[in-house]
């Protein structure tokens, strides 16, 4: 009888083997939002030769986003700042549970990092900063990109908001608008803070504490989803170990 019993393990373990080593495949289907686009970009040659899925990535803005998602388009994971997240999942959009948090964003000002540093450590001294600017290069805030939705935040609780209509330069999300700074193309940018910091020759100056606002980027599988274990195989790789180097060498925090 043993003998019997540890052959039939011999083969259940050959069995189980075989099934890894030939293993379907999955295409994982990925959303996400700007703040991770550089990591996904690295990363993903890695995940694919360990995995042998195929990742079908898509970055776009925050707004576009949740546009596509409520209207019906489907997805495997999705990354998004928190507040979407949970705006999704109570949609049915997100499965609840499979959370987790990826990286952690601020956001402020960009300025040539040879130049004069202006002051914005209160309110009113930002206030100044933006009204003297004749330029200011931003994330278009009509798509959903939350660095310019919270610019227009800032600008209306400073008062300034009609003000400055005309001297903020809306331009697409996913570029690094410091670079019109240091090039002299405008007197300031406002991004987030690894979008600044990673641009050579800019320098980047902290929003007010009172008016910072600090967005937790959230990885979830999507409810939709035709192979969770793959999904979430994927949300485990790039909160692991090897991706950590990354998020840091891309000027990000984790979150």
């Amino acid at each position: 009888m043993r003998t019997l019993t540890v052959a039939a393990a011999v083969a259940i373990s050959a069995i189980a083997m075989s099934e890894i080593s030939t293993g379907r495949a999955a295409e994982i289907r990925v959303i996400s939002a700007n703040g991770m686009r550089e990591v996904l970009a690295e990363t993903k040659a890695k995940f694919e030769a360990d995995t042998r899925h195929q990742l079908t990535i898509t970055v776009v803005e925050t707004g576009e986003i949740r546009k596509r998602v409520l209207a019906g388009e489907n997805f495997d994971v999705i990354m998004v700042p928190r507040s979407a997240a949970e705006e999704l999942e109570k949609a049915g959009k997100i499965v609840t549970g499979s959370t987790v948090q990826l990286i952690r964003v601020n956001f402020g000002l960009a300025v040539p990092n040879d130049g004069r540093r202006p002051d914005i450590s209160t309110p009113e001294a930002l206030k100044n900063t933006f009204l003297r600017a004749k330029t200011v290069l931003i994330t278009d805030p009509t798509t959903g990109g939350i660095s310019g939705v919270h610019l227009m935040e800032v600008l209306d609780k400073l008062g300034i908001a009609d003000e400055m209509k005309s001297r903020l330069v809306p331009r697409p999300g996913g570029g690094f608008h410091a670079q019109g700074v240091v090039k002299g193309e405008a007197d300031l940018a406002v991004q987030a803070e690894h979008e600044i910091k990673c641009v050579k020759g800019a320098a980047f100056l902290d929003y007010p504490k009172d008016l910072q606002r600090s967005i937790v980027f959230i990885g979830s599988v999507g409810a939709a989803t035709t192979d969770a274990a793959a999904a979430k195989a994927y949300l485990t790789f790039v909160t692991g170990p090897e991706v950590a180097p990354v998020i840091k060498a891309k000027c990000l925090s984790p979150g």
